[in-house]
């Protein structure tokens, strides 16, 4: 077990003596066409091309044989951190754009750099009558395993998910409702002592994040009367038999309890001559990894084979620990997972907040243990389905939320680079006590999916602006 622990420790070398710590983004954007629908694969595919004549590296996925990933180096911080690409990529929906940034160690170079891309991203979507959505969900194309990029990882899904709660059998199962899901996730570097401080502050907190990023009530083209965070609570309709896996997990006293836990995981994908295989016969990834018997897994078409455990096995277990917040070796980082893509002119308001809650830990975990787990656990379930209008122990969150906002920006002031007014835009809704997904019901009840299309989608002429301000007066007037 130690042997497991130091493997999954050793990259978390960040200490704050040493560099700035770093921060990433991952955006995950639909693409629409002027009808809202989502756009064909070939859009998508032709959208590589064109970035590659942009100077972009192209990589096709050797199980379907399309292209699925886009790379420019991103010379800002050149060899300072382990990730010096910025990437265009497609998440589990093919119509469901991914833009990973290369790490920064401030939030305006990333607010440029990610303005950059959309640029790029525009210009061609623009001749292809498509739009890019800040917004956490397709709004009107069904989930279906039509929807699905085709790559093997993907592909496995479906044996992970045999309901049909949701998504009819003609259409697929469960599952595809990943292939509609849009989220604002980020990266932050994080010092081993914190980590999984860290990691419990901000699951425990993560249901007031949810609250103030509610933006996927609209969906299937009409507005869910009982869900206005459809995005998040996917996941458990998903996978009902992996709740473990998902949302708030457990308090962890220390690494080693962190690590247990994701060992007690039912077994996944692990990978050998690079192809994915099933584990069929073993109850736990503990037992993969220690049992005495020999391993049965299957390939993607079924068939059986027998694999030996390596202790570099647990890199395929980490993408599987869906929780709101997670340690991720790899990049020696804790990633914030909970918030739905954000509207145009607000992209970083969680990473924003996230970053701040890290910088102020101390009193993030002060707020955290005002109240049990249990409470915690409670408040994210009503907060995915009704945004503001949610109280723990009788009382509204509304104070909460305003004490969090204030913990972070304190966070922020520490580090002296006015990124505090990355989280005005979250003052504001809390002010008027209403998400980006209550203002999208409003403007399409009032103008309908035409009017949605213009409030979410982004805008070539706010990247360019935001391009040319260098100023932090002019920046604060063109938020991303």
């Amino acid at each position: 077990m130690q042997a497991i622990v130091s493997e999954f420790t050793k990259g978390f070398r960040f200490t704050k003596n040493n560099k700035a710590r770093g921060i990433g983004i991952e955006c995950e954007l639909p693409v629409v066409t002027h009808k809202g629908e989502a756009v064909g694969s070939d859009v998508i595919q032709d959208m590589f091309l064109y970035l590659e004549r942009k100077g972009f590296v192209l990589r096709k996925d050797s199980f379907s044989g399309l292209f699925t990933v886009a790379n420019k180096i991103n010379t800002t911080n050149l060899g300072k951190y382990n990730y010096d690409f910025d990437s265009v990529t497609t998440d589990v929906g093919y119509a469901i754009l991914e833009l990973v940034l290369a790490p920064q160690d401030n939030l305006y170079d990333i607010q440029t750099r990610f303005s950059e891309l959309l640029l790029v991203l525009i210009t061609y979507f623009d001749h292809r009558s498509c739009l890019i959505l800040g917004y956490g969900i397709q709004p009107v194309t069904p989930p279906s395993s039509k929807l699905l990029m085709s790559r093997e990882r993907y592909c496995f899904f479906k044996k992970f998910s045999y309901t049909n709660y949701i998504v009819s059998a003609s259409q697929g199962v469960d599952a595809d409702l990943l292939t509609i899901t849009a989220s604002n996730q980020c990266h932050i570097e994080i010092e081993l002592e914190d980590a999984v401080r860290a990691t419990n502050v901000l699951n425990a907190l993560s249901g007031l994040q949810i609250a103030l990023h509610s933006n996927s009530p609209i969906w299937n083209g009409r507005i869910d009367a009982v869900c206005k965070t459809n995005r998040e609570i996917f996941w458990e309709q998903c996978f009902t038999d992996r709740r473990n896996q998902i949302g708030i997990p457990p308090k962890f006293k220390n690494i080693e309890a962190y690590v247990s836990y994701l060992l007690d995981f039912k077994p996944l994908l692990v990978k050998r001559a690079g192809k994915f295989l099933k584990i069929e016969n073993k109850k736990t990834f503990y037992e993969f990894l220690f049992g005495k018997t020999a391993t049965i897994a299957t390939n993607l078409q079924g068939n059986r084979v027998s694999i030996e455990p390596d202790i570099t096995d647990m890199q395929y277990l980490i993408p599987f620990s869906w929780f709101n917040a997670r340690l991720v070796p790899r990049y020696g980082t804790i990633e914030s997972r909970m918030c739905c893509q954000q509207p145009p002119k607000e992209t970083l308001t969680s990473v924003a907040l996230t970053l701040g809650l890290i910088e102020n830990l101390e009193n993030s975990e002060k707020l955290m243990n005002r109240f049990s787990l249990q409470e915690w656990q409670d408040l994210r379930s009503e907060s995915i389905k009704k945004a503001f209008c949610v109280y723990i122990d009788g009382k509204p969150i509304i104070s909460l939320l305003r004490e969090l906002l204030d913990i972070a920006k304190e966070g922020l002031k520490k580090r002296n680079l006015c990124e505090e007014l990355f989280l005005e835009p979250l003052y504001r809704r809390l002010e008027s006590q209403a998400s980006p997904g209550d203002t999208g019901i409003e403007v399409f009840r009032n103008g309908g999916i035409k009017l949605f299309l213009d409030f979410y989608s982004f805008k070539k002429e706010h990247c360019i602006r935001v391009m040319k301000n260098t100023s932090i007066s002019q920046l604060k007037d063109d938020m991303v």
